[in-house]
């Protein structure tokens, strides 16, 4: 070690440890050995932060999120998400419905859960809150919760004007100062532009100062299928710990007559949600190329677990990227040009030295 390197480890080892310094050292976050980001509902939703959630008047959005809590309070996974908490407790702000209609809706959702009023014991609602901040710090000191709803944004808003951006960043401070010294997540429900859902599902499609989308882990639009009402689709259009397959493509969820939601299984790439005014409003006609590989490759493992015909295969891709007959053809031969393909008609394709049934990925 040369003397000027030992002089500023000397003059490093006389830097004071005070109490009250703010500063992490990576050594330090480094001996903590985490190894994943701590889930509330895994791998979608964290269990500590601010997120955000939108979508048109009519979608079913507060629904959506009673189930949530309900399944936050009993313990369960939602919508094929694993529940990862730890308390088992929700709160949920209702500015918007008083209690004899949260009282007649949650009858309804558990018509289907099945649910006893008792088993319900840990979910807690807030109506008509003036001081929303200080009313949850104190609720939270006494039992914690593992999810705070608020429905909605809006109403508890407590700048003059939402699109300033440092009014917005003001108050959604104080949500992660309260999300910090609970270990909470908190989320809000707010609204998307009214001529937004012409375009694909996108974080700029949020009704808020760019200061609040900028500010949140995780950001969510949910909308009505354009062809049956009871079709939504759940859209993650920002997610800070998420790859890139979960932020292309819908979760399609079906809602019951008891306004409960699950998940289909089924996945929509956002293009295809979108209307192009250049066709009548028709959907838009994509290239494979348009979409990114993760969203082929998940497709594939399904459709051609097993070697299939090239027609079999071509229906699948009609379905699955709701294309026309032509266009899926296109996707095929895309497939075995680029190697993901390896098997059709039980037959290995010529160019590729693979052995018959292979998907090389």
């Amino acid at each position: 070690m040369s003397e000027a390197t030992e002089k500023i480890m000397s003059e490093f080892d006389r830097v004071p440890e005070t109490t009250d310094r703010r500063i992490v050292r990576a050594s330090d976050l480094l001996k903590k050995g985490v190894k994943e980001i701590p889930m509330l509902f895994a791998p979608v939703f964290p269990r500590k932060g601010v997120a955000l959630f939108a979508g048109s008047s009519d979608a079913g959005k507060s629904m959506l999120l009673r189930n949530m809590a309900i399944c936050v309070a009993r313990g369960r996974d939602f919508l094929g998400w694993r529940f990862k908490g730890t308390r088992r407790s929700c709160i949920f702000v209702a500015t918007e419905d008083d209690e004899a209609a949260t009282a007649y809706l949650l009858g309804r959702h558990e018509r289907t859960f099945g649910d006893t009023p008792d088993d319900l014991h840990s979910l807690r609602f807030f109506f008509d809150s003036e001081n929303v901040v200080d009313e949850l710090d104190a609720e939270l000191s006494m039992e914690p919760a593992d999810l705070v709803i608020i429905d909605a944004y809006s109403d508890v808003f407590d700048g003059k004007e939402q699109n300033n951006a440092t009014q917005t960043r003001a108050f959604v401070n104080k949500f992660k100062m309260l999300a910090e010294r609970h270990d909470c997540l908190f989320l809000f429900l707010h609204h998307t532009g009214k001529r937004t859902e012409e375009l694909a599902p996108s974080k700029n499609n949020f009704v808020v100062s760019q200061s609040l989308e900028a500010s949140v882990r995780l950001g969510i639009e949910l909308r009505v299928d354009r062809e049956n009402p009871e079709l939504r689709h759940f859209c993650i259009v920002k997610g800070n710990y998420l790859g890139s397959q979960f932020k292309m493509s819908s979760f399609v969820l079906k809602m019951d007559d008891n306004f409960v939601f699950e998940s289909t299984g089924e996945r929509v790439p956002f293009e295809n949600l979108a209307l192009n005014p250049n066709t009548g409003g028709q959907k838009n006609v994509k290239r494979p190329e348009d979409f990114p590989e993760d969203r082929h490759l998940d497709f594939l493992r399904k459709a051609a677990k097993e070697p299939v015909s090239k027609r079999e295969l071509t229906k699948a891709v009609e379905k699955e990227f709701s294309i026309s007959d032509r266009t899926a053809r296109n996707f095929v031969d895309y497939y075995t040009d680029s190697g993901f393909l390896s098997v059709i008609d039980g037959k290995p394709y010529p160019k590729l030295k693979l052995n018959e049934g292979d998907l090389p990925f």
